[in-house]
């Protein structure tokens, strides 16, 4: 191939890669007008249901629905699926495995899923019948995500 038409080529690319920041303001601009992100505050409530733990996370639709849902780990392990996910209003369950151990998971979830809503994560061994290891979240809409803020930005501790 001749040199020119390599040099065209890599300034072909050049040039596409420049436009990239565009193509992803545009996309992220349209995602805003279709599917607005949202602020929520996720709060982790103990056994009495005190908070013992806030976040505040910037979501789309698809990610609040994710809220719903888990990929547990274990011991920093993923929890890699071993069944069928079941999945209905309220509930979610999946048995999966880690650290050559099978466990269940099970996120029952009550509330308005739109502005306030309560999700309960469970973990069990199959096994050994330890557990099962719980984890309850409160999630509440507090309105638009702050300026600058992206679908999965988070700030905790607050």
């Amino acid at each position: 191939m001749p040199r020119l038409a390599l040099l065209l080529i890599a300034c072909a690319l050049g040039l596409a890669a420049c436009d990239s920041g565009d193509t992803i303001a545009r996309l992220l601009a349209r995602q805003d007008k279709v599917d607005p992100p949202k602020l929520w505050l996720a709060e982790g409530l103990g056994p009495t249901h005190r908070v013992h733990r806030r976040t505040q996370v910037c979501a789309d639709t698809a990610m609040r629905e994710g809220f719903v849902r888990a990929e547990p780990e274990v011991n920093g392990q993923v929890c890699r699926a071993t069944s069928d996910q079941v999945q209905k209003p309220g509930l979610y369950a999946m048995r999966c495995e880690a650290l050559g151990e099978s466990f269940g998971v099970t996120v029952t979830s009550q509330g308005d899923a739109h502005r306030d809503f309560t999700v309960r994560y469970a973990l069990k061994s199959l096994d050994t019948g330890r557990g099962p290891f719980v984890q309850t979240v409160r999630f509440r809409l507090v309105g638009p995500c702050p300026k600058g803020w992206r679908i999965g930005d988070q700030r905790g501790d607050l």
